[in-house]
């Protein structure tokens, strides 16, 4: 029931009861007035509340997930390795050309199951270092071979497996790139592990450990002909591989196999300096030996010094001994002193003394 409604009904039944009593018409009449003015008004709805849109937070860095699983294999083995390092040397993969790969040659014929990098990441994201990489592998030229597989690894995952071997992100550990994808390994070819992209749009990922020197023969990465990554790569087998070996059967054809030009793979991107031909020593033959006055103001001294010196041997002098002259020879040059024009006397001391005195 609406309000006038209800308000009418009211005053019918009032001046039914009070027909005769005109105060209380009057009262009635101004209160239904009154209600009628108040009822009939515009309801002034309340200001409804606006509320903005959700705010939509910046994406974040999508990392580059391999879609491809991870190889069922068999009797995983230890392949290729070089573990040779020295303090302070680091380096970082780029997705640039030229500046994203290692290479090694396969020993053993199989499925690449796994790469293992020894080094930490990098100590934060910043203009230059991202927070993920990822990458496939090639074979025969890091540019131009066929593409195999796939990997990926982040900052997060790194700090995790340095974790799991009780250090810190500031320390040194073995970092694990899972190898997604069937990848054939084929003993006496060559392959790269190759990165194509970084995170965060960034130029760089990671700090690895490495070698100079050539302490790896079959391989190198980017940065020098003579400088190797401290590296291991695992080699399983399939189970259509096993039956094949239980066959008698080769994995590969040996025709396929690729034998790689050096001028096929990339050159350094810039001469670098053999540090350890400056420790070397220089053996030069009395003929062949180059005067002071020859010498180059580069050739006098070498480019990089030793850190520390080899101690230079004093020589021992012998404390002299006392030497004691005979009384005569003492007389004698006395004698001498005073007259050197005059000839010594000839004859004992005894008798130049005792004849002097005769006379």
């Amino acid at each position: 029931m609406q309000e006038e409604d209800y308000l009418a009904c009211i005053v019918f039944y009032t001046l039914s009861a009070h027909m005769f009593d005109l105060k209380v018409l009057r009262l009635l009449a101004l209160f239904a007035f009154v209600a009628y003015f108040f009822g009939c008004s515009e309801d002034k709805p309340e200001p409804k509340q606006t509320t903005l849109p959700p705010t939509v937070d910046a994406k974040k860095d999508v990392v580059k997930k391999p879609s491809k699983p991870t190889p069922v294999v068999y009797i995983e083995e230890l392949d290729q390795f070089q573990e040779y390092f020295k303090e302070q040397h680091e380096t970082s993969l780029s997705h640039v050309s030229k500046k994203n790969w290692t290479s090694y040659t396969a020993g053993k014929d199989g499925i690449l199951t796994k790469v293992l990098l020894f080094g930490k990441p990098n100590y934060t994201i910043s203009e230059h270092y991202g927070s993920s990489m990822s990458g496939f592998v090639r074979a025969d030229n890091p540019n131009t071979g066929p593409k195999l597989g796939e990997w990926s690894i982040t900052r997060d995952e790194i700090i995790n497996q340095l974790a799991l071997q009780g250090l810190t992100e500031t320390d040194r550990g073995w970092i694990t790139l899972q190898m997604r994808g069937e990848i054939p390994q084929q003993a006496g070819r060559m392959y790269f592990i190759v990165c194509d992209q970084i995170g965060n749009k960034r130029a760089w990922f990671g700090a690895f450990a490495f070698a100079e020197g050539n302490s790896y023969k079959k391989g190198r990465f980017w940065l020098h002909p003579d400088h190797d990554l401290v590296f291991r790569t695992y080699v399983g087998k399939t189970a259509d591989q096993l039956e094949k070996e239980q066959r008698g059967e080769p994995l590969f054809d040996s025709n396929t196999a690729s034998l790689i030009p050096s001028n096929d793979i990339p050159k350094a991107p810039k001469p670098m300096i053999e540090l350890s031909k400056n420790f070397e020593p220089k053996i030069l033959t009395p003929e062949t030996s180059p005067t002071s006055e020859n010498l180059s103001p580069e050739q006098s001294e070498p480019l990089y010094q030793k850190a520390t010196q080899d101690p230079v041997e004093e020589p021992i002098i012998e404390p002299q001994k006392d030497i004691v002259v005979p009384e005569e020879t003492v007389e004698e040059s006395k004698v001498n002193e005073i007259d050197p024009e005059e000839p010594a006397p000839k004859g004992s001391l005894f008798e130049r003394f005792f004849k002097n005195k005769a006379e």
